[in-house]
């Protein structure tokens, strides 16, 4: 009876770590960004509360409203991140650069103030999708918001 209970546990094990494709380190996780040439957005989440949702917008009392994000976006292997943001044909370019704990996205524009950055932890990128965070004061001043974009593999 306990050898069948070992063996059902490890067989459960090596299903879960089978199924978690996430990537261990910045290096895993950078090839997983730039291996899929365009990402799309499926949620933003602002101070945990979901605001954009199933392709809406989602109106919450007293929270904050987006109606500027970036629709679509795309990491290439020189360090460029580019996003096209709603209805516009033209993209912002951003650079991003891998860390000892986790890859970073910030401005190109090396005079910019410093701030602004967003973090991609590689335990949130996978083959299928990723997400990216911030902390600012610049959507609800002079509150501190938590963002959090969540992008899909594009189809």
């Amino acid at each position: 009876m306990n050898l069948k209970n070992t063996f059902l546990f490890l067989l459960l094990l090596t299903s879960f770590s089978a199924c978690n494709n996430s990537a261990s380190n910045p290096k895993e996780a950078a090839e997983k960004l730039t291996g899929n040439s365009k990402w799309h957005i499926d949620e933003i989440y602002a101070n945990d509360a979901p605001v954009f949702k199933d392709g809406k917008l989602i109106q919450q009392f007293g929270s904050i409203s987006f109606e500027r994000y970036m629709e679509n976006v795309s990491f290439t292997n020189d360090g460029s991140f580019s996003g096209y943001f709603v209805g516009d044909t033209k993209p912002m370019t951003l650079k991003w650069k891998t860390n000892d704990k986790n890859i970073t996205v910030f401005s190109a524009d090396s005079a910019a103030a410093k701030g602004g950055e967003w973090t991609i932890d590689p335990k949130d990128v996978s083959d299928a999708s990723f997400s990216m965070k911030t902390q600012s004061t610049a959507y609800n001043y002079p509150q501190m918001t938590k963002l959090e974009l969540k992008f899909k593999k594009d189809k």
